[in-house]
């Protein structure tokens, strides 16, 4: 599992993304209570899956094992097993591929949310902004 404090190099560029999501839903939403805002940000599609491509192909070896990933937290688990699943289409579309390879692929393709919690949305955003 990731190292308490490790530091990832896209941990700015995936701040940047989510505190504009913020920013785009404060404008559309103009008079929903903040909370709602957040869970709205954290929901919002992004450019990729924020973990290094490192992680999510020795995951994805524990997954092909048959591993659950119980252990995770559950937005974690959720973010992996939308990886996992492209993960098999790109292995079933380009059989020649190597799990590292569609891996990479999975991961650098866009995610339809940050999976984050709202409340780590906000921790996030607050942190930002100050």
């Amino acid at each position: 599992m990731k190292k308490k404090g490790s530091v990832v190099e896209f941990t700015q560029q995936r701040n940047e993304e989510l505190l504009s999501a913020f920013r785009e839903q404060l404008s559309f939403l103009g008079e929903l209570p903040l909370e709602q805002i957040f869970t709205r940000a954290s929901l919002s599609p992004a450019s990729r899956f924020w973990v290094s491509e490192r992680r999510a192909m020795v995951v994805m070896s524990h997954m092909m094992k048959g591993d659950q990933l119980l252990s995770m937290n559950q937005k974690r688990r959720e973010m992996f097993y939308e990886i996992f699943r492209r993960v098999k289409e790109l292995l079933r579309l380009e059989p020649s591929l190597t799990l590292t390879e569609a891996s990479f692929r999975a991961v650098n393709s866009p995610a339809p949310e940050f999976y984050l919690t709202p409340k780590s949305a906000r921790v996030l955003i607050y942190r930002l902004r100050a």
